[in-house]
Formats: structure tokens, sequence, C-alpha cells
């Protein structure tokens, strides 16, 4: 099963910036009211979620600042086969390092295979999806997860408050 090795995000909401690098097991999201933990699940799903759009507004920009874009930025590891294939993926694979945390731009010895996912809203309030990796955008390559993907990677929201949790 894939799993979130890293969640980085900008300008969103009440985040400014945060970096999240999740622990293995459960992880639990615990503040306040309005500290921005729905922000950050929604975050999740807005980038990784099976959808071809997403509707934001000004709202959804950090202090209302439409000039800084928002970007959400998913790193993914234990990807299966066909997430892990040269022929697939190959230019925009990148490395995990779990004993030191850190995502690494080329796969290599001892790494993990990863993929990021991030999402980007500009100003015009279009919302854009595509894989980042140092290596490919040296090349001028950009692509996005293909759709049967992203919907085998998408987090579902359980219960009876199932627009707020993911699973």
């Amino acid at each position: 099963m894939t799993l979130i090795r890293a969640i980085d995000i900008s300008n969103f909401r009440s985040i400014k910036k945060l970096t999240w690098l999740p622990s293995s097991g459960i992880n639990c999201l615990i503040g306040p009211g309005d500290s921005g933990k729905s922000s950050i699940l929604d975050a999740i799903d807005l980038c990784l979620g099976a959808r071809r759009s997403a509707t934001f507004t000004d709202s959804d920009f950090h202090g209302l600042d439409v000039t800084q874009p928002i970007q959400i930025a998913v790193t993914l590891g234990e990807l299966d086969e066909p997430l892990k294939s040269i022929d697939n993926y190959g230019d925009f694979l990148v490395g995990f390092d779990a004993p030191t945390c850190t995502v690494e731009s080329e796969p290599g010895t001892g790494l993990e295979p990863a993929l990021t996912v991030q999402l980007t809203v500009q100003a015009d309030l279009e919302p854009e999806w595509t894989l980042v990796s140092p290596r490919a955008q040296a090349m001028g390559r950009f692509r996005n997860l293909a759709w049967a993907d992203r919907v085998r990677i998408a987090p579902a929201r359980l219960g009876a408050t199932g627009d707020s949790h993911l699973s």
C-alpha cells in the first residue's frame, strides 16, 4: 500500500509553510479549533484525490494573498510496481531516505523509490497537478500521474463526518 512519506504545504488557508514527515503507523493531528488540522487533511485530499478539477477561491490563499501560489507536495513511498516502473515514471522517481527522513533528488542504493505529486494554484485559481523531480525538470519534462494510478492511490474519507477524515 502506498504511504505518505513527506508533505509540504505553502500558502494554503491558515498554513503559511508546513513540512511534515508522518511517522510509520497511525498519525494523529491534535490541536485546538482553527489550528489547521482540517486544512492539512484537505490539502492531502486535494493533492492526491482522484479528481480532474477542484474549485478554489481567494480565501484558500494564506492571508488572501493570491500573489503567492498555493503549493501542496506529497511524496509517496511503498510504491507498487506500476508506480515504480522505469517505463512509466522513471524520470520522475526520487529517493526517500528513511533513516534521515529526507527526499533525495535521485533514487539510489539504500533509498526507497518515491514519487512527489504537487498541486499548484496561481491567482487564476486553476489547479495544476504535476509530478516533480529535479532530474525531470532539468530535462524540461513535465507530467502527472495516469488516471488509473490516481484512482488507485486516492485517499478515502470515512465515518459519519466523512467530509473531514481521510483513510
